[in-house]
């Protein structure tokens, strides 16, 4: 028997095994037992959790807060089916995985803007300020029928601060490694509009020699009515890191440094035409500078010298018709200019090669959207896009989704289907090593199915996802084309692998001042072309959490986390190997006092200790994670 078919019969028992013993949350566990919130991501309607056909979570700021969390990967710990791994302490190298796909199948968005660099395909989140955020949203799944390019896996949206009163307010922390993290904001709120101001930033000495971390960040967002049918609002956010690389190709490097600079603005003017027809448009631009800097260390010889200055810009027109509150549909077109400019030097003994390359790409996509409502209990989501790309020609990419609730006991069903794309990033087609100029676009055909399970009268939520990823044209280095330099494999559309497992979950209300949550992620990857399953993507994940609120200024936090083994290559190595599983107990606590009246609104204190039985892991292979660490923090807003 195929290896296929042995796999099939273990990840059934699986997912019967979490749907009966766990469950699973289509969104973050605490959302189980509050308001439904509202998201956008999905179907580019707001929409309620609870009316989506595809598995939507969603992080709010004020439920994070007692986390203190650091940069934007740290509030996504948890999430089924989503991997935030950084090569060792915060903001260093954190990209996001979705069900097994690599971290370039990822859309990482900022207001609903993409901002994956066009140089990489990938979007850096460990330069993404936290404190900025007002929530985040994730969609799993193929998306690309909506945003086209890299939604492969799904998509996540990182939704700034806007403003929800008038006050100021200024944070500060400190903690092991000599670690400081501050901020400060100002917001203003009016009839019909309001403004934004915050700056941050966050520093670590970390914990080997050259492991130190630092970000600084800035955020303007405003929005304001232009009489009663027109709206528009504005964002920009600016973020200077800098990074030293301690683990590469040398496990100890003491001079390897990166800088990053990312810009990211965008604008957004939405008009009612009359009931039914509205009308927006949006204008974005994302552009990102890296500097990598690698000196020969002592007794070397080897330089390597990297800039990069990439931009992303995006122009959007949509319509939008509700001729019922059944039906709506949306009817979108886009223009996407992708510019890279890069320079690389690499230099050994007898050895020299420079290597710029300028590449501008050109995508127009039209779009369209239909969100049926036949009841409050079920609904369709049918979509499709067709993308036209200056070196990847013609993509189309549907989808279709769909909700039912049955029964007395509200059982809800789901389902939903779609394909991905990626478009070869000019890296890949270009590098004088391995590229290979004709590269075609990397597919992805996605699939899964759920239910959610409310109890009790919604004091127990537990739901369940089955999903499978089939990845198609996959660029790999091809053993039997060599060329450049030193004669490496070229790139070429030979792979295949797919990624399937059961995403699990359960929240429930214990008491009145006790929650537990739980989530379970079971991720089956194999790698066709190699044999072996997928690098970085561990087998099994989970995380138990507790929270004691005995009044409601208090609030107490233990979250056990449990990541299993997985497939790996350390940065020096040219053999991957099993890095092993490893558990870490983390507590948190928040005390805040609030006033109704008064100048001083609120002052809060937030503590966590992370890994407190120190415990030696690695959360990439080869590169060591903190032991026990402890951050203290103070919070006043005016």
């Amino acid at each position: 028997m195929t290896r296929g078919g042995r796999k099939v019969s273990r990840v059934g028992v699986l997912a019967a095994a979490a749907l009966t013993v766990l469950g699973s949350t289509a969104a973050h566990a605490e959302e189980a037992l509050r308001t439904d919130p509202v998201v956008v991501t999905a179907t580019r309607i707001p929409e309620r959790v609870s009316e989506q056909a595809s598995d939507v979570s969603v992080v709010t700021r004020e439920e994070s807060r007692i986390l203190l969390p650091v940069v934007a990967g740290d509030v996504l710990q948890g999430l089924p089916g989503v991997d935030v791994q950084r090569s060792g302490v915060a903001g260093d190298r954190e990209n996001i995985k979705i069900r097994g796909g690599r971290s370039a199948y990822t859309l990482v968005q900022v207001d609903g803007f993409p901002v994956n660099s066009p140089s990489s395909g990938q979007f850096d989140i460990g330069f993404l300020p936290v404190d900025l955020l007002e929530r985040v949203e994730v969609v799993r799944g193929a998306q690309s029928a909506l945003y086209g390019s890299n939604a492969m896996s799904g998509v996540v949206n990182f939704i700034p601060r806007k403003g929800d009163g008038t006050g100021l307010g200024a944070s500060l922390a400190g903690g092991s490694y000599d670690t400081l993290k501050w901020g400060a904001f100002g917001q203003g709120r009016w009839q019909g509009g309001g403004l934004f101001a915050g700056a941050g930033g966050y520093r670590s000495e970390g914990i080997l020699p050259n492991d130190d971390a630092s970000i600084v960040s800035f955020l303007g967002s405003g929005d304001a009515g232009i009489g009663d049918r027109v709206r528009i609002g504005a964002m920009y956010l600016a973020t200077d890191g800098e990074k030293g690389i301690a683990v590469d190709d040398d496990p100890r490097d003491v001079n390897h440094r990166m800088k990053r600079r990312i810009d990211i603005g965008g604008v957004r003017v939405a008009a009612a035409v009359s009931r039914t027809v509205s009308l927006s448009a949006s204008a974005s631009t994302a552009a990102e500078e890296l500097q990598d800097n690698d000196p020969p260390n002592s007794g070397q010889t080897a330089v390597f010298d990297f800039v990069d200055r990439s931009r992303k810009t995006v122009y959007g027109l949509e319509a939008r018709f509700s001729a019922s509150r059944k039906s709506t549909t949306i009817l979108g077109a886009e223009y996407d200019r992708d510019q890279s400019d890069s320079t690389s030097v690499f230099s050994d003994t007898g050895f020299s090669s420079t290597d710029q390359q300028d590449v501008a790409t050109y995508n127009r996509s039209v779009y369209l959207q239909e969100e049926l409502r036949l009841s409050k209990k079920a609904g369709v989501s049918l979509g499709a896009r067709l993308d036209r790309n200056s070196e990847a020609g013609t993509q189309f990419n549907p989808k279709v989704a769909a909700f039912l609730e049955v029964g007395k006991w509200g059982t809800r069903l789901r389902a939903a289907a779609g394909r991905g794309f990626r478009v070869p990033t000019p890296v890949e087609k270009f590098n004088p090593f391995n590229g290979y100029a004709a590269l075609a676009p990397e597919v992805a055909w996605s699939y899964e199915a759920g239910v959610d399970q409310p109890l009790m009268g919604n004091a127990v939520r537990l739901s369940g996802t089955w999903f499978y990823q089939d990845f198609q044209d996959l660029i790999q280095p091809d053993e039997a084309v060599t060329g450049g330099p030193f004669g490496f494999p070229q790139l070429r559309n030979i792979g295949h692998s797919f990624a399937r497992g059961v995403e699990a979950g359960a929240a429930a209300r214990l008491a009145d001042t006790v929650t537990a949550l739980a989530t379970y992620t079971y991720t089956d990857t194999w790698d066709g072309s190699k044999g072996t399953p997928l690098l970085g993507i561990p087998k099994q994940q989970g995380m138990l959490s507790g929270i004691y609120e005995p009044v409601p200024a208090f609030q107490a936090r233990a979250d056990w986390r449990y990541v299993g083994e997985q497939w790996d290559l350390a940065p020096f190595a040219f053999t991957p190997a099993t890095r092993p599983a490893y558990a870490r107990l983390d507590i948190f606590g928040r005390y805040a006092w609030k006033s109704p009246a008064g100048r001083v609104q609120e002052v809060a204190f937030t503590g966590r200790v992370q890994n407190v039985l120190n415990r030696h892991y690695e959360e990439r292979l080869g590169i060591p994670s903190p032991g026990i660490n402890f951050l203290l923090g103070a919070e006043v807003g005016l």
